[in-house]
């Protein structure tokens, strides 16, 4: 990840969308402060990301409070399932 000037962003734009292309990423920055973030198109947001992990992570805690005291799931019942599902 580079970090850019505004100023520097303003007269290379066109060199720094060549580098965004290729898949890196640029901070730019105005007085020393981080005001924008060039990423390339469809790349998913760093926010995105972690709203997603935490999601999973409060899945994963919701399902091992309910198997508490339960015996786990074994390879022929999790298949039965899958096939269950898929009628």
């Amino acid at each position: 990840m580079s970090t850019v000037t505004a100023f520097e962003a303003k007269t290379r734009f066109g060199k720094l969308l060549g580098r965004v292309e290729k898949g890196e990423e640029i901070i730019i920055t105005r007085h020393e402060k981080p005001v924008a973030r060039l990423i390339p198109e469809g790349r998913p947001r760093q926010e995105d990301i972690q709203e997603a992990i935490s999601g999973l992570r409060d899945l994963r805690r919701r399902i091992n409070d309910r198997m508490k005291g339960k015996a786990p799931l074994t390879a022929q019942q999790v298949k039965s399932f899958i096939q269950e599902g898929r009628a």
